[in-house]
């Protein structure tokens, strides 16, 4: 008996010991929340982006004085993660990139592309991939890539440029 009443008293200290410490924790750090929550929670779906790709000016003239190696940087920093770049590579979560200017939209061999690239059509320009690598889900609504896109002009004709090179034939600058 004596060893229940041991175990017993032994809980209570416990649970009296948790109860005060957290009651001086509570004093001790009293919990700021925002006027305004930091992600709000919306009832309804926000709305996408149109169908209607985002007007962006001309890339052809940036392309003459853009920035190859920094192409390549950008390239290896935000595509490669999800697109190979080499002859022949493999694909990954996207298509692999070599020769994909010029090349027909959804067309390479090997990859599952989403029924909008698909229905898209036409061949991979210059000002396409502008569009693309800019806001993909603007510019092919319901695509698969999940990519934010890049925002500076200069960026994108960089890695644009750096398309150029990796290239079979690459199709003459606007």
């Amino acid at each position: 008996m004596a060893s229940f009443n041991t175990m017993a008293g032994c809980f209570l200290a416990s649970a009296l010991f948790a109860m005060v410490v957290g009651k001086v924790s509570n004093a001790l750090v009293a919990p700021h929340f925002p006027e305004k929550p930091a992600i709000a929670v919306a009832d309804a779906a926000p709305e996408t982006a149109s169908a209607a790709p985002v007007e962006l000016p001309p890339i052809g003239p940036k392309l003459k004085d853009a920035n190859v190696d920094h192409g390549k940087a950008l390239y290896t920093q935000q595509c490669f993660v999800c697109h190979t770049i080499d002859k022949g590579g493999a694909n990954k979560v996207g298509p692999n990139q070599w020769n994909v200017i010029g090349r027909k939209k959804a067309s390479h061999e090997g990859f599952s592309y989403s029924s909008a690239l698909q229905q898209k059509g036409g061949e991979w320009s210059y000002e396409d991939i502008n569009h693309m690598i800019a806001k993909p889900q603007a510019f092919v609504r319901g695509t698969k890539m999940a990519f934010a896109g890049l925002a500076k002009e200069q960026d994108r004709a960089d890695v644009i440029a750096y398309l150029r090179t990796m290239n079979d034939k690459p199709p003459p600058l606007p």
